[in-house]
């Protein structure tokens, strides 16, 4: 697994290229044991730079066949940091294709300042207050500071879980309640360069859990992308 050391991790677009077909290839494996569940669950990819998902909200009043509508100006405007959304989602159509469980890859983007960190951590926060399962992988150079933020909403990160030096930290989140009591039940992992990612269970909310194979998947994401092994 040499993301960590690779140069071309530094190439925006050849990384880009890596986690676009890295999340179809987690998408693919997971829809292949959903399958059983018939047509309530699916899997998608998930693949939104920081600049299309600020192209998207400026297009707000801009999409045809759309009735204009009056808002009232802002009492307030405070600063904001949009970011990448990176990694896979698994949709309950049982319930409005909400989100019960994702696979979420920590991008350039979402470690390219404290703020960045933050929105990437209040996502992951968000999705497992919800009752989803979550997997996070941090297979890009630089310190996971993402993970500070993450356990000061969630408490799932104490300082002495995460890797040290240039391991890549996966961390594995299920929502669970026992005996009344609600709680988030956590795997760590540690990977150093050139060992294998692992195999994870990623809990599909209300269903089971899934097995994501990271290691299988990242090679496969290789491959499509052509990007050196």
């Amino acid at each position: 697994m040499p993301i960590l050391a690779a140069e071309w991790a530094q190439d925006d677009a050849r990384r880009d290229a890596l986690f676009r077909a890295w999340g179809r290839s987690v998408a693919a494996a997971l829809n292949a044991q959903l399958a059983a569940a018939g047509e309530r669950f699916v899997a998608e990819p998930v693949c939104v730079s920081r600049a299309e998902c600020a192209e998207q909200i400026e297009r707000l009043g801009r999409e045809p066949g759309f009735a204009a509508v009056a808002v009232p100006e802002p009492q307030f405007v405070a600063s904001a940091r949009f970011t990448e959304r990176l990694g896979a989602n698994v949709l309950d159509a049982r319930h409005g294709r909400q989100t019960a469980g994702a696979v979420l890859f920590v991008g350039a983007d979402n470690k390219a300042d404290s703020d960045a960190a933050l929105a990437f951590a209040v996502r992951a926060a968000a999705l497992v207050s919800t009752g989803a399962g979550v997997v996070i992988v941090d297979a890009l150079p630089g310190p996971p500071s993402w993970a500070t933020h993450l356990h000061s909403l969630t408490g799932v990160y104490p300082i002495a879980r995460r890797p040290r030096g240039a391991d890549t930290p996966v961390l594995a989140v299920h929502p669970v309640v026992r005996d009344g009591g609600e709680r988030y039940a956590v795997g760590y992992h540690s990977v150093a360069p050139g060992f294998p990612l692992p195999t994870v269970p990623l809990l599909v909310r209300g269903a089971t859990h899934l097995s994501v194979d990271l290691e299988a998947t990242y090679l496969e994401a290789c491959q499509a992308a052509r990007t050196p092994e």
